[in-house]
């Protein structure tokens, strides 16, 4: 009886598909970043940011939806959205203060009074509430204030929307060099892992390659801004390089303990190649308050 040949996709080829639909990934959210920048507009960057964000917090609920409190999530969602709209509100109204983290507060008293409000009506079983609670807050924290927020503040902590774009854009391709960096250095010399038990493929060679990525990018950017962000001088972009590599690499890491924690690979398939918009941001979700506080700390 002639046998039949059931052909299966080499590794070769499925590696091929997939560094092809990264590939295109890229290309597609570069471009929309470059779109965004070139229009210098604020609401511009803010619908951006909007997109990401709910995208993101949309996720959060996929991740964790075996887990207690889904009615604590559902309501840490509309909480992110009424923050989200009075943050934009403030920005685009120029009544957003710098010092001042009012719609952040706001935002995690609403949701801790809430969550604990809706676990009113379940039995205590061992720790179920408490892990309701705390995942509520850490969704409308991790996506709504550590990237939109941050994202929008930044923006306005320069002199000018324009220069506040720059420096949003030196942040972003400091954070993604940092990945850059640690998957290249560590794919040719990598030899000592350094967190195997969260990341197998990271290295410690890959880390310290990837602060050289980092710094070199930051210079990049602001070599290329034509003198909009003169006012950050170079020891300020070198140190910025710095706390940016090391915030992006806890950030990927922070994302890694999430996933494994929930058991699944990507956060999502909105991005083929990528992953989800979770996957997307990990890093920024870091970098972008490390920046912020990076450069009100040295008196920006």
């Amino acid at each position: 009886m002639p046998s039949t040949m059931v052909s299966t996709p080499s590794k070769g080829s499925s590696r091929a598909a997939s560094f092809k639909a990264r590939l295109i990934s890229t290309i597609l959210l570069w471009g929309i970043v470059a779109a965004t920048f070139i229009s210098g507009k604020l609401w511009a960057i803010g619908v951006l940011v909007a997109v990401f964000t709910v995208v993101g917090i949309f996720e959060f609920l996929v991740l964790t939806e075996k887990q207690p409190g889904r009615e604590c999530r559902r309501w840490s969602l509309i909480v992110c959205i009424a923050f989200l709209v009075a943050l934009l509100t403030q920005a685009l109204g120029d009544s957003l203060e710098k010092s001042s983290f009012l719609p952040e507060m706001t935002g995690v008293i609403a949701v801790t009074l809430g969550s604990f409000i809706l676990r009113l009506r379940h039995p205590i079983e061992g720790d179920a509430s408490v892990r309701a609670v705390a995942l509520a807050l850490l969704g409308f924290v991790y996506v709504p204030v550590l990237f939109a927020g941050f994202i929008i503040r930044l923006t306005l902590l320069p002199p000018s929307i324009e220069s506040g774009l720059w420096l949003i854009l030196l942040v972003v391709v400091a954070a993604k060099f940092t990945d850059m960096g640690a998957y290249l250095v560590g794919t040719m010399i990598g030899r000592h892992k350094a967190i195997p038990h969260i990341s197998p493929a990271k290295s410690w060679e890959g880390y310290i390659g990837s602060l050289f990525f980092a710094v070199g990018g930051a210079f990049a950017v602001h070599a290329l801004s034509g003198g909009r962000l003169d006012w950050l001088e170079w020891y300020h972009v070198a140190g910025l390089g710095v706390v940016l590599a090391l915030a992006a690499m806890v950030g990927d890491l922070a994302e890694s303990v999430l996933k494994r924690s929930l058991e699944v690979k990507d956060s999502g398939q909105v991005l083929p190649g990528i992953g989800g918009i979770l996957d997307l941001i990990d890093s920024l979700c870091f970098a972008l308050p490390a920046a912020y506080f990076y450069l009100l700390l040295t008196g920006f």
